[in-house]
């Protein structure tokens, strides 16, 4: 602990000019909700993160109907501001026979029999594997997973799973690292690989046992948590630790030797346990808990880093809440709650003992803060408490200092206080919306045959259909959500290869095209149009187009989920819609094509999927916003994915430049420049009405007519205008290009 680390911290408690001013639990409670801790920002981080946890869990269930998917950590519960910039903490686990006791074996069965001896670190244990009966020997493939002790005992070990996927990533080229319990795959993506055990282990009753005073948990949620289970998970080596047992007031110092046993070593986690414990509590107390984090960010993370952790944070809470009468926990109490739970944390530091929640015999200090790390943060909670939390008023994060000053109209991104939910809004509906278009979990690799391509969409269907007919709440909604956009890309692809092959189109393809059009108000039906269109059949195309014009009104609204738009989120949040409801009746999804549907495509956007010409363009799509790309999910693993491999065109500007098109090519004048006039005035004259996400494709779109029309002029300047949008990954140098070629070569113009 350096001097330097620990003048900072006494500087940071000191009040603004040297005056020490009373923070009020009013003020407090003012500044928390206007940062997003209130009511209504939270339950849209939880409903978005479990909705997303849905649509995880059905993918993986496509895979093998035992695997699922969780969403732990601050961003799922609710407990987390846009300053404090929390990550999403992702869990795939596999269900997986465990037993606890050996009297529950099965011999026809393979089993993990959990193994806990006085060797183990606390909070975990070792798997051993039971093979069936039958078996005679271990099979050769499960060698290099396994450890046999000195008994004969057959052990998991706990990398087996970073070993099997880093063999499937090095094909794949991409690495595999595993921290502590999660693996980073690709650089970026971090998940938490585990196994499930439906039946809590004894060591984790431990919340049922002890004495306490019974208002909380009540008995229902105490129910929920003996059904929740536990999550085994690969643990990293393990350090020294000690142990105190209050009850025999007796110390112990338990040694860890340099040898393997530390891979043997799985973690005990009830990770879901305390999600119910988090769901149930109060505003007030969540309000309590958040400015805990904040206290912890700012003032202790400097002086210890992580090692005082919002796990230590939590545990305190949540006894503070159990061990305290419920009519403490108001709103105008903030102040003397928040004091309370730092007194329980600088007494727990005082003995150098923080015990686990739900689990016995668990120092969660042990192998974390250093000895000499203790005093610093007892006598920094000592001020704060002493000065009734006065340092609050130099919160950085989130402008909090200032808020509760009331001298802040700004937050730290430079949004005022009243758009502070709208950002998170946007962050939250732009989760709901890129996980159920669906469009992304095939194809990406685009050598695939196309007829290969469809073989295995048409099974992926078909276990979404199976999860949708044996399942029931939020899981049952969420894949009747992502199902037609499947429904809409499978017709797509078909119809392709038919036109392709110059085959006539099966009744098939509209049946699945009429089961798409309620994946939202727009892209389904376009798409259905760009088919009749690709296969001119203009009559069906234009009965299409003018069911769309019809369906569209003030109330719809256009989206891409490339592009955030705070706007979109504004009038959503005010909506108070179910998603499911609102995506399906008043969002008009941007049309997005793969190169499988090429041939459904107008040829004009063909050149969308070639995009990235140069060297430059291809840095600079590694280089765009995290919002340009998405993480995807291959077989359970996720991987980087740009938009820009696809044709993606705003809805309405694809639909005036469609009728454009057909009216044109039906000879109908007067209809071809109306079509014309609507599709310049809703990109160009209108731009600052309307929602404008991928206006460079709109303005190829337009300099494409002005080609059709002879205007050579006036489509040079489109694709300049669009090339201003933007500068690199953009099919306007290809039509700029063409361009210059018929006019030195004389070839003839792209047309229809």
């Amino acid at each position: 602990m350096t001097a330097v680390k620990e003048a900072r911290a006494r500087k940071a408690l000191e009040s603004h000019n040297g005056n020490k001013r009373i923070v009020t639990s009013a003020a407090l409670n003012k500044a928390l909700s206007d940062i997003g801790v209130n009511e209504k920002t939270i339950q849209l981080r939880r409903t978005t993160l479990l909705y997303t946890e849905a649509l995880n869990t059905i993918f993986l269930q496509t895979q093998s109907m035992d695997s699922g998917a969780y969403c732990f950590g601050s961003q799922t519960e609710g407990s987390t501001t846009e300053g404090m910039d929390s990550d999403i903490d992702s869990l795939h686990f596999h269900r997986f026979p465990v037993i606890h006791n050996i009297a529950d074996r099965q011999f026809e069965l393979e089993q993990l029999f959990v193994v806990m001896d006085m060797s183990t670190p606390p909070q975990c244990c070792c798997l051993q594997l039971l093979l069936p009966d039958y078996s005679i020997c271990l099979p050769d493939d499960l060698f290099p997973y396994c450890l046999i002790d000195a008994q004969g005992r057959l052990f998991l070990k706990n990398n087996c799973i970073k070993m099997s996927l880093a063999e499937f990533f090095k094909k794949a080229g991409i690495d595999c690292i595993q921290h502590g319990p999660s693996l980073t795959i690709g650089g970026f993506i971090d998940e938490v690989k585990a196994v499930h055990c439906a039946k809590l282990h004894e060591n984790c009753q431990y919340i049922f046992r002890r004495p306490k005073p019974g208002h909380w948990p009540g008995p229902e949620l105490v129910t929920q948590l003996k059904d929740s289970g536990v999550f085994l998970v690969p643990t990293a080596h393990v350090e020294n630790t000690t142990n105190w047992d209050p009850q025999q007031r007796l110390g112990t110092l338990t040694v860890r030797t340099f040898d393997n046993s530390h891979e043997l070593y799985w973690r005990l986690s009830t990770n879901l346990m305390e999600r119910l414990l988090m769901f149930d509590i109060t505003m007030t107390q969540m309000k309590v808990y958040v400015i805990m984090k904040i206290i912890r960010k700012e003032f202790c993370k400097p002086l210890v880093g992580d090692r005082l952790s919002t796990f230590h944070l939590k545990t305190t809470f949540l006894y503070c809440v159990e061990m305290s009468p419920p009519c403490i926990w108001e709103d105008e109490n903030l102040i003397q709650c928040l004091k309370y739970c730092l007194t329980t944390l600088r007494r727990w530091l005082k003995v150098r003992y923080c015990p686990h929640y739900t689990t016995v015999n668990v120092n969660l200090f042990a192998g974390k803060l250093q000895w000499n790390e203790f005093p610093v943060l007892i006598d920094l909670l000592k001020d704060m408490i002493l000065n009734n939390v006065s340092c609050l008023q130099n919160v950085k994060m989130d402008d909090l200092g200032n808020r509760i000053s009331s001298n802040s109209t700004y937050s730290t991104n430079g949004l005022p206080f009243e758009k502070l939910d709208i950002v998170v809004a946007s962050k939250m509906f732009k989760y709901m919306i890129h996980y159920s278009c669906g469009f992304y979990i095939h194809g990406k690799d685009e050598a695939v045959e196309t007829l290969k391509e469809i073989t295995e969409h048409a099974l992926y269907i078909q276990k979404l259909e199976n999860i949708k007919n044996t399942s029931t709440g939020l899981i049952r909604s969420a894949v009747s959500t992502t199902l037609p956009f499947h429904y809409s890309i499978h017709a797509a692809m078909k119809a392709s290869l038919c036109i392709g092959n110059n085959q006539s189109l099966p009744q098939e393809i509209f049946t699945l095209c009429e089961k798409s059009l309620i994946s939202d108000v727009t892209s389904s039906r376009l798409k259905l149009a760009s088919i009749y269109f690709s296969a001119q059949r203009f009559e069906e195309a234009a009965a299409i187009l003018k069911q769309v014009d019809a369906l569209i009104s003030n109330k719809v609204i256009p989206v891409s989920p490339f592009v955030t738009n705070n706007e979109f989120s504004s009038k959503m949040m005010g909506r108070g819609k179910d998603f499911k409801d609102i995506l399906q009746k008043e969002i008009a999804l941007c049309t997005i094509f793969k190169r499988h549907e090429i041939n459904c495509v107008p040829r004009q956007l063909v050149a969308e999927f070639y995009r990235t010409v140069t060297v430059e363009d291809a840095g600079c799509r590694r280089n765009y916003p995290r919002n340009e790309w998405m993480d995807l999910e291959d077989a359970g693993f996720r991987l980087s994915f740009s938009w820009m491999d696809l044709a993606v065109v705003d809805s309405l500007p694809y639909m005036h430049y469609l009728q454009y098109l057909i009216f044109r090519n039906s000879e109908l004048i007067g209809d071809k420049v109306s079509a014309l006039k609507n599709l310049l005035d809703h990109v160009i004259f209108k731009v600052s009405e309307s929602y404008q996400y991928h206006i460079e494709t709109s303005l190829n779109l337009i300099g494409h007519c002005f080609e059709l029309e002879g205007k050579l002029e006036f489509a040079w300047q489109s694709y300049k205008e669009s090339v201003k949008f933007r500068p690199q990954n953009n099919a306007a140098y290809w039509h700029m290009f063409r361009m210059i070629g018929g006019l030195f070569y004389g070839v003839k113009m792209l047309s229809w």
